[in-house]
């Protein structure tokens, strides 16, 4: 039973496990800590979805011997096959991420070059361009270095110490290289069949990694203009729902005197939930093969 549970877990995984962790608004308080227990959910999901296909024909040659796995070409058989579909697996996954890293960062070149050739002006600093443009817009291209872009319309909307805010929150994601989460998270989310696959992992990850950055540009800059800079761009570019809940989150004021303590209990739970979650597929498809191998034995 042990391949349809771990398949069972994988589905449960992909489908049900993102709706409650995407309703758990607790996650919200430590961004960091939320986004190690989504990675932890989804590296849990493909270690059950190739548990499954190594357990699989196994359990077939046990089903066909009476519950007993003997020895010989049919185990060989077995294992092999069982290899070949976790080998799909893996192969799958590993062509899928290494093609859209080479996409993403083909298009970055691409824009990168494309802002060179519109001679952007610089501004001061050396990672931010300013763009001609009507619509009010702050964005980050991850790169050797990194670029902080922000158009003309964008200047004029914001104070200096907004922009100041912007530009602190998207050097954040360049430094944290968020990029790469979200570039995992995508190759997981393509990788699974469609059946079994949910935004929700991508959204509320992106929505975690945008108040990950609105944190540690909270403590150069602090919390008023960020919020205002981002109330005035509202609309621009993120869901409106997700402004909100970054615009609620950065008025609340919470007891300077017991958040540490709260951040660390909420941090510690995290840490329990994501190890808990690797755990359940870890052991399931180890502890088949170690029994395998202690039945081997010669004593």
């Amino acid at each position: 039973m042990t391949a349809l549970a771990l398949t069972a877990l994988a589905v449960v995984l992909s489908l049900a496990a993102p709706v409650l962790l995407d309703r758990a608004r607790w996650l919200e308080q430590v961004p960091q800590a939320a986004v190690v227990v989504w990675q932890s959910v989804a590296l849990a999901a493909a270690l059950s979805a190739i548990g499954a296909a190594l357990a699989a024909p196994e359990e077939a040659l046990r089903a066909l011997h009476g519950g007993e796995l003997r020895f010989g070409p049919a185990l060989f058989v077995g294992a092999g096959l069982a290899l070949l579909l976790a080998g799909v697996i893996v192969v799958r996954l590993a062509v899928v991420t290494v093609r859209l890293a080479l996409d993403t960062r083909r298009r970055r070149r691409r824009h990168i070059e494309m802002l060179d050739l519109l001679h952007g002006e610089r501004r001061e600093r050396s990672e931010l361009d300013v763009l001609a443009a009507h619509l009010p817009l702050a964005y980050c291209i991850p790169a050797k270095p990194g670029r902080v872009v922000v158009t003309d319309a964008t200047l004029d909307l914001l104070t200096p110490a907004e922009v100041d805010a912007v530009v602190a929150h998207e050097l954040a994601h360049l430094r944290a290289r968020h990029d790469l989460v979200i570039e995992a998270f995508t190759a997981l989310h393509v990788a699974f069949p469609q059946l079994v696959r949910s935004r929700l992992a991508l959204e509320s990850v992106n929505r975690l990694l945008e108040m990950l950055a609105d944190d540690i540009a909270r403590r150069s800059v602090g919390a008023a203009p960020l919020r205002s800079a981002l109330a005035k761009l509202a609309g621009t570019a993120d869901p409106e729902a997700e402004i909100d809940a970054r615009l609620a989150r950065l008025a609340r004021r919470p007891d300077h005197s017991a958040w540490p303590v709260r951040v660390a209990v909420l941090r510690a739970t995290c840490g329990a939930l994501a190890l808990a979650v690797i755990a359940v597929p870890t052991i399931a498809v180890v502890t088949p093969w170690l029994q395998v191998a202690f039945d081997a034995l010669p004593f």
